[in-house]
């Protein structure tokens, strides 16, 4: 049997401003209970504050404890944009940590730190194989291991593979790719072109040229003798 006196059982107890603060604040109810399925579906409860259901809000921000709720100065109960429940991982982020690097009330401090260079975006040159920036970028270079499978030709794991990184060959950057000067082209033409000649070479272009007019004028020395027999008889 249990002592009375040393565990006592207020389930039978009740106060006279319990429904006022039921009706007005929704406390003293189960936090475990059931979402009310009228206010989920339209936003919008008949029932209004008299409902024992939760009334649940659909917003982004209703992903972070409310800071008001910690304290106990929340008025807004479930209709508040902020969770109403002890979850360390969903704690808004300190502030003093935010802004100086440091927290004087660690580590009892109940809010997240969190650590500034995880703010930074990656960048997206590095993760492509190549940053031109280096050392001097603004952006979070993150070392990764490859795949050897992935880089020998298969991965059979694909998008869920946990030996390493997948890297995208993909083709370089117009800024990066190397361009041969046009100037340096030019010159080195002049410089063949004049070598050919003093040897008495000369391009193929001008050789086949130079052939054909061969070809045709030899054509026409034997034509001439032709023409002249045909004349004579």
């Amino acid at each position: 049997m249990q002592n009375p006196i040393l565990t006592p059982n207020f389930s039978n107890v009740s106060f006279k401003f319990e429904p006022f603060l039921r009706k007005e604040y929704n406390l003293a109810l189960n936090p475990d209970r059931p979402q009310c399925k009228f206010f989920e579906a339209n936003g919008t409860c008949p029932n209004g504050s008299n409902c024992y259901n939760k009334h649940v809000s659909p917003m982004f921000r209703n992903k972070v404890v409310c800071k008001h709720w910690l304290r106990g100065l929340c008025k807004k109960g479930d209709s508040c944009d902020y969770l109403h429940e002890y979850n360390l991982r969903k704690m808004p982020e300190c502030l003093f940590f935010s802004k100086n690097g440091f927290c004087t009330q660690t580590p009892e401090c109940i809010y997240l730190h969190i650590d500034p260079q995880t703010k930074i975006p990656e960048c997206f040159n590095y993760n492509r194989g190549f940053c031109p920036d280096g050392p001097a970028c603004n952006k979070r270079h993150i070392r990764k291991t490859f795949c050897e499978l992935y880089l020998t030709g298969f991965c059979p794991y694909g998008a869920k593979c946990n030996l390493g990184a997948h890297p995208k060959f993909e083709g370089l950057l117009d800024k990066l790719r190397i361009k041969p000067d046009k100037k340096e082209e030019t010159k080195n033409e002049g410089n063949t072109a004049d070598t050919q000649t003093k040897e008495g070479k000369l391009p193929s272009g001008k050789q086949e040229a130079t052939g054909t007019k061969r070809s045709v004028e030899e054509a026409e020395e034997v034509e001439e003798p032709a023409t002249k027999k045909l004349k004579s008889t």
